[in-house]
């Protein structure tokens, strides 16, 4: 009887978390619009975007935890249909390319790891989406971005002092920090970066791929 009870109470959990990634990913995907249309200040994106992404990872592995699956999750709430843009950022479902999908490699990792995994992923994709929208690619946002990613990195296991992306990274701060916080970033620049940012997210995404394998 006390089992039965236990197990009922432990799936009483499901649909409450089943609803709240839904939701957050609902929201990752109207924050996005929000920011691609101009709706939404890069200050604010950047804060709510890191924001959802760990919230989406947190919430996936508690549904895990609870013997749900995420394919099966996204699959029946048709997330890829309903919001595709998130779909894009998360790089999630059927639509993401073989070894691409940056929620499910960071769900591999330890629970310890998640977060800071889902931080680095956050930081380098909002890199990619400041840079592209180039009149808005400032210092004063660029840099802490940078800083971010730098800590994280450092403190990430297995990633050496001399790894490239880490060794780019505080290149390219080490070359704004210096100037004026309001200064944008010329178009070449904004080019540049987001080329270099889309490569530092597909070697970290290969490199989780490798230490989940030798897991």
């Amino acid at each position: 009887m006390a089992v039965r009870e236990r197990k009922r109470r432990k799936k009483s959990k499901v649909p409450e978390l089943k609803a709240e990634l839904y939701g957050t990913i609902a929201t990752l995907d109207s924050i996005v619009e929000k920011y691609e249309q101009g709706d939404l200040s890069p200050t604010l994106y950047k804060r709510q975007f890191k924001s959802l992404v760990r919230d989406t990872l947190t919430t996936r592995q508690l549904l895990e935890s609870e013997g749900e699956s995420w394919d099966n999750f996204v699959k029946e709430e048709q997330i890829t249909e309903r919001f595709p843009v998130a779909v894009e950022k998360l790089q999630i479902g059927e639509r993401a390319p073989e070894g691409e999908k940056s929620v499910e490699l960071a769900a591999q990792t330890s629970v310890k790891m998640a977060a800071k995994t889902a931080d680095i992923v956050s930081d380098l994709i909002t890199l990619i989406d400041i840079a592209k929208l180039g009149d808005v690619a400032k210092m004063n946002l660029i840099v802490p971005l940078l800083d971010d990613a730098i800590i994280l990195l450092t403190k990430y296991p297995n990633f050496p002092p001399d790894y490239w992306i880490l060794v780019a990274l505080k290149d390219w701060r080490n070359q704004l920090q210096g100037r004026d916080p309001n200064e944008t970033l010329s178009p070449e620049e904004a080019k540049q970066l987001e080329f270099q940012a889309v490569r530092w997210l597909n070697d970290f995404k290969r490199r989780l791929r490798e230490m989940a394998v030798d897991e």
